[in-house]
């Protein structure tokens, strides 16, 4: 699976100072230091379809891999045909030993020196824009169908957990004031992920798919809370900071009321990327 391919070149990446994160903007792995950008495509065989996916990130990254698993003749002459391709193209190639998870460089990537147009740099900017906003990167990579903790849900949970926690029932601006996020007017609003209900008189409460969302995602907020503690002083004794589905005021109410109106947005999953 591709998913095997993540974590050792995750790591390797991360041992050399790299700040790194699954499945941004729909590159498997994405990684930025000192202001330089690196993408690793990963793929389970050297194909004809990775090349092609790696060349096309080559548009918006200017060093880019192929992460790939090991294969048993490295000198063959089919394989040496391959990493020449690779050269020729400026990727480059990581292999990944299925036992040990051992990382070999094949070859290093080269700015393919590729003019830029509107629509790549429009793409680029949103790409670092989508990657710096995160504050959690504990998506994988290389994994369909799976819900994406994208810089837009991060804010959404944070609005969640606030709304929760001012006992179930508040105004946009009370919810602003306690979580500081700055789009917590339109997260409520446009109620992306049913997690909300405008109850009037401009006031929201929580849905039971929002108090299921603060149990499902319980290790994100956890994430999140903990480098921003209460008052600026750290959890005593690493404790874990509670989160709006138990705090004492954020109960969920008798007879909660279900998602209305909150239609979750298309994707979810790998196609999610930067968006919401």
């Amino acid at each position: 699976m591709e998913k095997d391919l993540f974590k050792p070149i995750k790591n390797y990446f991360e041992s050399q100072g790299f700040t790194c994160d699954g499945e941004v903007d729909g590159i498997d792995l994405y990684m930025e230091k000192d202001g330089q950008a690196v993408a690793v495509e990963l793929k389970v065989s050297l194909d004809f379809r990775v090349v092609m996916q790696a060349a096309l990130r080559q548009k918006l990254v200017s060093h880019v891999y192929i992460g790939t698993f090991a294969v048993r003749n490295t000198r063959s002459s089919l394989f040496r045909d391959k990493l020449y391709l690779l050269k020729r193209l400026g990727i480059g190639l990581i292999l990944v030993t299925k036992s040990s998870k051992a990382i070999s460089v094949m070859c290093e990537p080269a700015d393919p020196n590729i003019k830029d147009t509107s629509t790549s740099i429009r793409k680029r900017k949103h790409l670092k824009h989508e990657f710096s906003e995160r504050r959690t990167h504990l998506n994988t990579g290389g994994v369909n169908k799976q819900k994406l903790i994208t810089s837009y849900r991060e804010d959404a949970l944070l609005v969640l957990n606030s709304l929760a926690e001012l006992g179930g029932e508040a105004s946009p601006v009370e919810v602003r004031t306690q979580c500081s996020v700055e789009r917590a007017y339109n997260i409520l609003y446009k109620n992306h992920y049913g997690w909300f209900k405008r109850i009037g008189d401009g006031r929201y409460s929580v849905t039971d798919k929002g108090y299921a969302a603060l149990e499902e995602f319980e290790d994100v907020l956890y994430t999140m809370l903990k480098s921003k503690p209460e008052g600026g002083s750290k959890p005593e004794g690493g404790s874990k900071p509670e989160v709006g589905s138990k705090s004492k005021g954020g109960s969920k109410p008798e007879g909660g009321s279900k998602s209305e109106g909150g239609s979750k947005p298309e994707g979810g999953s790998k196609s999610e990327g930067g968006s919401k």
